[in-house]
């Protein structure tokens, strides 16, 4: 959580016999990923900001959000609101198509 301090037995990542594994795996594996794929631009920044822009545009509300990624809600609102601009661009061409003057 956003906040909150952690310890040396919070880890993110395991292995299959539950040991902790290390950054440089994980580091590892990332690079191995951008070979494969012949793409540079792949991180672990760029998951977290896709899946928060996915839930956010689907309309998962932002305080879920905020709690899974922890982050505040208003962290998340800015960094991420250009992903419901589109939907309130649809929100608004929907009521349009609605509306028919004559």
């Amino acid at each position: 959580m956003y906040g909150t301090d952690l310890t040396d037995k919070d880890y993110v990542f395991i292995t299959v016999n539950l040991e902790p594994i290390s950054s440089n795996c994980i580091s590892k594996m990332f690079n191995a990923l951008k070979k494969k794929h012949k793409s540079e631009r792949f991180s672990a920044h760029i998951l977290r900001h896709t899946f928060v822009s996915i839930h956010t545009t689907e309309g998962t509300a932002v305080t879920t959000v905020a709690k899974i990624v922890g982050d505040t809600p208003e962290m998340v609102m800015r960094a991420y609101a250009h992903s419901l601009a589109d939907e309130e661009l649809k929100a608004t061409q929907v009521l349009s198509s609605l509306i028919k003057f004559e």
